[in-house]
């Protein structure tokens, strides 16, 4: 199966257009002339991957939202694309006690993405707890210079 090309918007090597396909409708635009345009345009050859259009078209799986849904269910699952990340773990582990196929849901990279999350977090807490740490150090030195300077204030005063 050949790969499905980018249909790239024209001139979208603009920094203000985005790179999301839209009609070519310019009268002197290279894109939009049939025979000698530059560039690929979407054509009903490049269709999606027939296993999923035959899934869509007969609907041969349930559509979830949360766990609820997944009680009773007997076909393949297609997990809510609004639904977050946690709830997609949830959802993916009842559906694997459960012996039910995910389709739209690769558990392994989720598990991966969550474990990076905590990482970061982790790693965020460390480093604001260290600037905490320096803070407070920062704060002592700064007090003890202090005090010498009022010390040192009250013997000369004493001293003349």
């Amino acid at each position: 199966m050949k790969k499905k090309p980018k249909f790239k918007r024209q001139n979208s090597i603009l920094s203000k257009l985005k790179e999301s396909w839209r009609k070519p409708k310019g009268i002197h635009s290279k894109l939009r002339l049939k025979k000698r345009g530059k560039g690929k345009r979407p054509k009903i050859g490049y269709g999606n991957n027939k296993k999923l259009k035959g899934l869509i078209k007969n609907q041969n799986y349930a559509h979830i939202n949360n766990i609820k849904e997944l009680e009773n269910i007997k076909q393949p699952v297609l997990i809510s694309s609004k639904t977050g990340l946690k709830k997609k773990l949830e959802i993916a582990k009842r559906a694997e006690e459960l012996k039910l196929k995910i389709i739209n849901v690769d558990i392994k990279k989720l598990l991966k993405k969550l474990e990076n999350r905590k990482e970061k977090k982790t790693e965020e807490k460390i480093s604001k707890e260290k600037t905490k740490e320096e803070k407070i150090k920062d704060e002592t030195k700064e007090e003890k210079e202090r005090k010498l300077k009022e010390e040192k204030k009250k013997v000369l005063e004493k001293g003349l």
